[in-house]
């Protein structure tokens, strides 16, 4: 990373404003991103946020030394070399904590940026309603109420197709449970020898209307009338 991706990443961090790699040398920056990574192994209170003399800047490296010592870090912080101000010492160390930071705060970097983000504009109420009246509102030459035609046009033809949806639905769903308690049925006499009366049960469930009623179509099957009393009606749990 150039010194201005350093510097940028480091801003974006602690909502800084440095402009040099050399400002720095005041402790001030890494202090706040040691907390980041460590929450309350430096006091922030104690930092000299404003430092610009030397043992200002001293004093919160040796802040920053101390945040290492306490989390048993093996790491010394060149203080004697940060302290003087020279931009390839920042700059070497300031690699060294990016690394650091990076290995021991994975994606904070991402948070930090999307917090940092700024925020849009919300749009006004009245802007918004103009706009959306304009999209709403049909235009006011002669194409326009043509269009408008042919959408209602769309519309009465897509309840139409709705209402013969509905009723496929019902038509498959008597299918279905029809065929299922043949199904029951037939597992029930499975190992019975009384076939005539198992058919006539299998022909009340076929032929029987969705209210529960027998239809005229079961009279007459194989030279047999089903009366209402020989009607098998369901159990409790649905099955016959």
């Amino acid at each position: 990373m150039s010194r201005h991706d350093m510097l940028q990443w480091v801003n974006t961090m602690v909502q800084g404003h440095f402009k040099k790699i050399e400002e720095l040398s005041s402790g001030v920056a890494y202090c706040q991103m040691m907390e980041l990574i460590f929450p309350n192994c430096i006091n922030l209170k104690r930092v000299k946020m404003s430092a610009k003399l030397e043992h200002e800047c001293l004093h919160n490296l040796k802040l920053f030394q101390s945040a290492f010592t306490r989390l048993k870090l093996d790491k010394a912080v060149p203080i004697d070399r940060l302290i003087k101000g020279r931009f390839q010492d920042n700059f070497e160390f300031l690699q060294w904590f990016k690394k650091f930071f990076d290995s021991q705060a994975p994606g904070l970097e991402n948070i930090k940026s999307a917090a940092n983000a700024p925020i849009p504009k919300p749009i006004k109420p009245r802007g918004f309603a103009k706009e959306l009246a304009k999209a709403v509102s049909p235009p006011s030459n002669g194409t326009g109420a043509e269009e408008d035609l042919t959408t209602r046009d769309l519309m009465s033809e897509m309840q139409t197709l709705s209402i013969k949806i509905d009723g496929a639905i019902v038509t498959r769903d008597e299918c279905y449970n029809k065929l299922l308690q043949i199904e029951r049925l037939m597992d029930d006499v499975t190992n019975s020898n009384n076939h005539a009366e198992f058919c006539s049960r299998i022909y009340t469930v076929l032929y029987k209307t969705m209210d529960g009623q027998p239809s005229a179509e079961i009279q007459g099957i194989n030279g047999n009338a089903v009366s209402n009393s020989e009607m098998v009606e369901p159990e409790a749990d649905g099955e016959y």
